[in-house]
């Protein structure tokens, strides 16, 4: 694996907490070079000040823009991604002003790219990465391995992985589009969990890009709270994509052939292998790169 790898990531970020936590190793791993971040689902602008806010506390220039609003084949209501709570007024109109054709400035920022490997990291529902694929694909060409957060293959799940379930449309496109692809799914990443004390050590660290994590962090935990008082810990789905990126050492992959069914539900086929998927993960090496990084 080359030592420096260019990313794309489209992120649904505001909701669950993981997806910054998951842009924030990006911005912070020596071997990857964060080219372009779009948003997907409901509010992208939103979405996309939230990115924004996050990359200007770890000082580095990384454009964001807002994409797809609504999966290929429906429309929903637009609502207030909760880690909002964490930006000021002011701050959020300022953060305000950029791009909102997220699909097109994936295809633009791909073809820029010359001499590196170029990985596309999907980390919310596919409608960006499958109008990608399928407006755009001399640009989707330069796309060497798309990495996903993304299915289950829990023997007793029933129900489709969220991401998978959004847009299953999409999520067909992505999974028919021969592409190099390696889904990162429920089966490992729910093995990913920070604690209370995992979260006191981040919040010592005196980097602004972490202070400004654990900012969203409260404000998602706020949004979430139990009737008991209580609080959750962050489930690490997608910063484990995003390590997988550059260390895919840290999960068991399998080549597998994977089906997708009209509900999203990622199933396991007998034809040739359509992707690598992970089963299985080293938690605490895991939990150590991720600290290592980012405190």
């Amino acid at each position: 694996m080359s030592e420096n790898v260019a990313v794309l990531i489209d992120t649904d970020i505001g909701d669950d907490i993981d997806d910054a936590w998951a842009l924030a190793v990006c911005l912070e791993h020596p071997k990857i070079n964060l080219i372009g971040v779009s948003t997907v689902y409901a509010d992208t602008s939103a979405r996309a000040v939230i990115a924004r806010w996050l990359i200007e506390g770890s000082g580095k220039k990384v454009e964001v823009a807002a994409g797809e609003t609504n999966p290929l084949d429906r429309t929903v209501s637009l609502y207030r991604p909760n880690q909002m709570k964490a930006i000021d007024p002011e701050e959020e109109q300022r953060l305000r002003f950029g791009r909102t054709d997220g699909v097109k400035f994936l295809a633009e920022k791909a073809k820029e790219l010359e001499g590196e490997e170029l990985v596309l990291l999907t980390i919310g529902p596919l409608t960006n990465a499958a109008k990608f694929l399928m407006d755009f694909p001399e640009a989707a060409r330069k796309i060497t391995r798309i990495v996903s957060m993304v299915g289950s293959l829990i023997p007793d799940r029933r129900e489709p992985e969220y991401n998978a379930a959004v847009d299953p449309k999409a999520t067909k496109i992505l999974f028919e589009s021969k592409k190099p692809i390696t889904m990162v799914g429920l089966d490992v990443t729910l093995k990913c969990r920070f604690n209370r004390a995992d979260l006191q050590e981040f919040s010592r660290s005196e980097k602004l890009l972490t202070k400004r994590l654990i900012a969203l962090t409260q404000a998602w935990q706020e949004a979430h709270r139990h009737l008991d008082g209580s609080v959750p810990y962050p489930i690490l789905h997608d910063p484990l994509a995003a390590l997988v990126v550059v260390e895919p050492q840290i999960v068991s992959l399998q080549p597998m052939h994977i089906v997708v069914d009209d509900e999203g539900r990622t199933l396991k086929g007998d034809s040739h292998p359509n992707c690598m998927v992970a089963t299985d993960v080293d938690f605490v090496t895991f939990v150590d790169r991720i600290k290592n990084l980012l405190i």
